[in-house]
């Protein structure tokens, strides 16, 4: 008789139920989806202040067409719980939403990417920090002691660490309460044409339907603040290779680069690919998640104990951006889950 031994499971979600000062918090949208100045604004009942009496707010940067919020909606919601706000603005001409019929998905996307056209990535970076200045005066936050923090993925990440060059392109006088306190990208591409879909690129590059690149190359020079870029080492749209060739763009002496490493000890194993930092992707059947968009999007580890962990971490003041630490836990054999690495500089990251 063959004997079959169960596969080792993966760790077990960490309780943040004590970090959950406000499980009660308000979700309102505002503006138009096919204006590209939608945005969903999560507030909680209960705001964190600081030491120094400070409130915690996140401008979230969704994914290339990934801007519907479910996507990223267990996320959003672990941090409004901690009494943080979330601002989380879709800048792209579609997808707002997850609509229940595939082709209705597919259109949708579409819509996100080729509306307008030419694509125009300077654009969707206007509309990401006019749509969140607006949302932060009619939420009174201007008028409060706020320290907000960037986080992106993807093409979301670029825009994180390209948020200071365009606010100081596009506003008058960027107000204090804009200016990020530290800058988190997970899987960011280093230039707005370098993650078209493969299904459009031939289209897109035959036809000239790219213009007003965004660049790290361009942009990077005015972040000045703690930045983290959090790559996995099985991303096959943004290779690894490629940030240690831009790495040096970024102007701040306070960054650190960061991998994951996917983990198949196990069952359900853990795939440290492009679409980690996403929760949800059932829209799209998996072969063709993978296929667009360089994974499937799923709450696992990777999740809680290296992307929520890392922002915990910064906004809460226990570590700074360039100082990150992670414990990735077991599976349930005993065997360590795969150890989060510092790529740049090149030094140990703390596993405790």
């Amino acid at each position: 008789m063959i004997m079959f031994r169960p596969q080792p499971v993966p760790p077990a979600k960490p309780d943040f139920c004590i970090r959950y000062i406000s499980p009660q918090y308000q979700a309102q949208v505002s503006g138009k989806c096919r204006q590209g100045n939608y945005i969903k604004v999560l507030t909680p009942q209960n705001l964190y202040s600081d030491q120094q009496g400070y409130k915690k707010a996140v401008i979230y940067l969704h994914g290339f067409a990934l801007g519907a919020s479910e996507i990223y909606e267990s996320h959003l919601q672990h941090l409004v719980k901690q009494g943080f706000y979330v601002f989380y603005p879709v800048y792209q001409s579609g997808f707002c939403q997850v609509q229940w019929k595939f082709w209705s998905n597919i259109a949708e996307i579409y819509q996100a990417i080729l509306n307008p056209c030419p694509i125009n990535a300077e654009g969707w970076m206007t509309n990401a920090i006019a749509s969140v200045k607006d949302a932060y005066t009619c939420n009174g936050l201007l008028d409060k002691q706020v320290h907000s923090y960037l986080f992106g993925h993807s093409l979301g990440g670029l825009q994180a660490l390209s948020w200071d060059y365009y606010t100081d392109k596009v506003l008058d006088s960027t107000p204090a309460q804009l200016k990020p306190q530290q800058v988190l990208a997970v899987d960011p591409i280093p230039s707005s044409d370098s993650n078209i879909p493969q299904p459009i690129r031939f289209f897109v590059n035959r036809f000239g339907l790219l213009k007003n690149t965004v660049r790290i190359q361009n942009t990077g020079c005015q972040l000045n603040v703690p930045v983290a870029i959090l790559h996995g080492d099985s991303d096959s749209i943004v290779k690894l290779k490629d940030w240690k060739q831009m790495f040096h763009y970024i102007n701040s002496q306070q960054k650190r680069l960061y991998t994951s490493c996917t983990d198949k000890h196990g069952s359900p194993y853990m795939s440290a690919d492009h679409m980690q930092a996403t929760v949800y992707t059932y829209f799209l059947p998996n072969w063709m998640a993978k296929s667009i968009f360089g994974g499937v999007g799923t709450e696992d580890n990777l999740n809680w104990r290296y992307i929520w962990s890392a922002l915990d971490q910064v906004i809460r003041g226990e570590k700074r951006a360039d100082d990150l630490c992670f414990c990735m836990g077991t599976w349930s054999d005993g065997k360590k889950v795969k150890s989060i690495v510092s790529v740049l500089p090149e030094n140990s990251v703390e596993d405790n």
